[in-house]
């Protein structure tokens, strides 16, 4: 049986950063190559590793089962597909002949914009939920209007993948544009969770490692920020 909400859901995934793409170049050995050509192979990648994360975390026994590591929509870890995925990129550039680095600066804000994609069709899924809400939707299944935190998420990331482009665009370094991306993405997640529903009273794994995410990728942020402007400094007192 096919899932007509997942199949949408991807769809605006690849195709909303694809048009983008039209404008935020992706570069490639004889120049610019599609967002497709070069997202969706690591997007698989980091979709069987979360799968797998998620059966070795939850249901060790399941994995080898094919039914089961296929249903996609029972759980998948985050961020370990998503380092499956940066895996994928860095290779996949490297056997392409682009600079590796660069590759994923340049993919960095594509993949938010994808990822807020997927955050805002959360109306073709399940619905989308949050806290109780006179103003809002209502999930199919429940008597309450609730706030979509969904589309909240979705446009703090579309926003700040603005301002991770620009970051691109003015010269600032590959770890720069790629841990601005990284820690804006946990951050709004970390945030965003606190309003999903989940079971239990304490925080949910996702929740968790999310906020391990922005804290790491914001000290590194911060780390290196501070390393180009002291090199930035240097160079302009040499020429002066």
């Amino acid at each position: 049986m096919i899932d007509y909400g997942l199949l949408v859901s991807m769809i605006i995934a690849f195709g909303v950063p694809s048009l983008f793409a039209s404008w935020w170049l992706v570069s490639g050995r004889d120049g610019p190559v599609g967002f497709l050509d070069v997202a969706v192979g690591p997007v698989f990648a980091g979709l069987a590793m979360g799968r797998l994360t998620t059966l070795a975390l939850d249901d060790p026994s399941s994995i080898g089962s094919i039914s089961d590591m296929l249903i996609i929509r029972s759980g998948v870890e985050f961020w370990p597909g998503v380092a499956a995925a940066l895996a994928a990129v860095l290779v996949s550039a490297h056997f392409g002949l682009v600079s590796p680095s660069r590759r994923v600066a340049e993919l960095a804000p594509l993949a938010m914009i994808g990822y807020a994609g997927y955050e805002a069709a959360c109306i073709f899924r399940d619905g989308c939920y949050g806290p109780r809400s006179t103003i809002g939707l209502r999930p199919p299944g429940l008597t309450t209007t609730m706030l979509p935190v969904g589309w909240f998420m979705a446009a703090a990331v579309g926003v700040t993948a603005i301002g991770v482009h620009t970051l691109l665009t003015r010269g600032r370094p590959p770890l720069v544009v790629a841990l601005a991306s990284a820690a804006a993405v946990a951050s709004v997640r970390a945030v965003g969770s606190i309003w999903l529903p989940h079971v239990g009273e304490g925080l949910t794994r996702q929740h968790l490692s999310s906020i391990a995410v922005a804290v790491v990728s914001l000290a590194g942020l911060a780390i290196v920020v501070a390393k180009d402007r002291r090199s930035r400094l240097v160079v302009s007192r040499s020429a002066a």
